[in-house]
């Protein structure tokens, strides 16, 4: 996985996700739609077979999107965590 910052500003976010598909950036982008500070999470794929995903951000005033995406991330892996869990029972 490769992750680039195409461009941010204080509340937008673009990031190229190089080898991914839909089931991470889907999960994140849903992940990222839960936090109240995030106005604005979608991404793109231009060709299914051969482009990358660009992730879009954008935030509420004062309100980084970088860390929203870490948030999320980290959001993911309790929930991945959780489920290990139950599964291991």
């Amino acid at each position: 996985m490769e992750v680039r910052i195409l461009s941010k500003t204080d509340t937008d976010l673009k990031l190229h996700i190089g080898g991914e598909t839909h089931s991470l950036l889907n999960l994140l982008k849903n992940e990222l739609l839960t936090n109240e500070c995030v106005d604005v999470a979608t991404y793109d794929i231009k060709h299914v077979t051969i482009g990358d995903p660009i992730l879009f951000v954008r935030t509420t005033d004062n309100h980084d999107p970088i860390e929203a995406v870490i948030e999320a991330l980290e959001n993911i892996n309790n929930l991945c965590e959780e489920f290990k869990e139950a599964f291991n029972k």
